[in-house]
Formats: structure tokens, sequence, C-alpha cells
């Protein structure tokens, strides 16, 4: 049985983020917390985004201090 783990952000698997991107503020869903694997520690998400202007699916990692909870 699979935990739901929380970052020390909060932001739990399915949870929705928001960062910047190429000048753009986007929202992608966690589909994963993969731990303190960054600099000193820091948090890594994997995030999905659904590319609005085409079908493209984008998945990847990303510190969670460049993410904010998207309410």
């Amino acid at each position: 049985m699979a935990l739901r783990r929380e970052s020390k952000k909060g932001l739990a698997v399915g949870a929705r983020v928001q960062f910047d991107l190429g000048g753009r503020n986007v929202v992608a869903t966690v589909i994963e917390d993969r731990g303190p694997l960054g600099i000193d520690g820091v948090q890594i998400l994997r995030v999905r985004l659904q590319v609005a202007e085409t079908d493209e699916v984008l998945e990847f990692e990303i510190p969670a201090t460049d993410v904010s909870s998207a309410a």
C-alpha cells in the first residue's frame, strides 16, 4: 500500500502547483514526491503539465522551492 507523503511545503501528490516557465505562469499537477534530492536537501517534485495549445503532456522534475500552491 502506497503512502501519500507530503513534502516540507505541504505539496502532496495530486496537488496543483504554479510556477514560471519561459516567462509564463503555468499550473501543473504533482505526480511524485522524489524526496530531498536537490542541493542542500531541497525537495524535488515530479510534475505533469498539460500544454493548453496542444494535446502535449510534459512531465519533469522541479525543486519545491520553485513552485507555489495553485489554489
